[in-house]
């Protein structure tokens, strides 16, 4: 009995450490402007960053989840 109550226990802290970890927002490391989810409204600021800076190396990389 005192066994099962410990498993229990220990699932319970590993379930709850998980959702922490995974619900947390992420940041950007120090030095980099912060991440900004593209979609229509930010399209716009996007497009005037990136002609704004015809003189470096651009490269505009899209993942997709599937």
């Amino acid at each position: 009995m005192k066994r099962t109550w410990l498993i229990i226990f220990a699932a319970a802290v590993v379930v709850i450490l998980a959702a922490v970890y995974f619900t947390r927002t992420g940041h950007a490391p120090a030095g980099q402007p912060a991440l900004v989810a593209v979609n229509g409204s930010t399209l716009p600021e996007l497009q005037a960053e990136f002609n704004g800076s015809s003189d470096k190396l651009r490269v505009i990389l899209l993942l997709s989840p599937t």
